[in-house]
């Protein structure tokens, strides 16, 4: 998989993809749609072809390891990446990340507040409140 994006539609979802992969025969198909079960029960298990910068892809590795229902802030994960004052830069790799879920930048937000997620506020609050429901209650962050 090289990249999964939200749409409203399906003809948004192939002009998005088109966009960006022109060069390519873009269809759908049944192993693709039997995919998406996969993608939000167990993510990691996804093949991947992710193409990026170094740095990018040191900072979307990072994004997979953070735990469902758990969220991060830019400087943590610039921190953990050993990159203490790259927040920012974090903030751009994770903005350029083209597969949703997979590589799960809904859970980097900024400092107090959700900020930014190219498919918008509302969808990352509603992935975010699906990943808290789906957690065991006894091991809550609180």
């Amino acid at each position: 998989m090289t990249a999964l994006h939200f749409a409203d539609s399906r003809q948004e979802g192939f002009d998005s993809l088109k966009s960006k992969w022109s060069s390519f025969h873009l269809r759908s198909s049944d192993s693709a749609n039997a995919m998406i079960p996969r993608i939000f029960q167990n993510p990691e298990s996804i093949p991947l072809l992710v193409i990026g910068t170094p740095f990018q892809l040191t900072v979307w590795e990072h994004l997979r390891s953070i735990p469902m229902g758990t969220t991060l802030t830019y400087g943590d994960v610039a921190r953990a990446i050993g990159r203490p004052k790259a927040a920012r830069a974090v903030g751009r790799a994770v903005g350029t990340n083209e597969l949703s879920i997979v590589i799960p930048c809904h859970r980097v937000v900024s400092r107090g507040k959700l900020t930014g997620y190219r498919w918008g506020l509302d969808r990352k609050k509603a992935l975010l409140a699906w990943e808290l429901s789906t957690r065991d209650p006894l091991e809550m962050p609180f």
